[in-house]
């Protein structure tokens, strides 16, 4: 049987600069080596007190994570 090993988790957030001609102007901020086990609820956290140090918002946040399939 087929199962799944977790390689890596990354945090994006992405951050909302304004507008610009019309057009939304974003930034993306990467954050790497996050833990596979971290919750929903940590990694919102997280990405709430960074965005208090950033100076402008944060528009979204995504979890990207990389795993290699393995037969048994």
């Amino acid at each position: 049987m087929a199962q799944f090993k977790h390689v890596s988790s990354s945090l994006r957030l992405t951050i909302s600069l304004g507008e610009e001609e019309g057009k939304s102007v974003t930034k993306t901020v990467s954050l790497s080596n996050i833990g596979g086990a971290a919750t929903a609820d940590t990694l919102s956290a997280l990405a709430s007190a960074l965005g208090e140090l950033l100076e402008y918002p944060v528009a979204s946040v995504r979890k990207y994570d990389t795993e290699l399939i393995e037969s048994a």
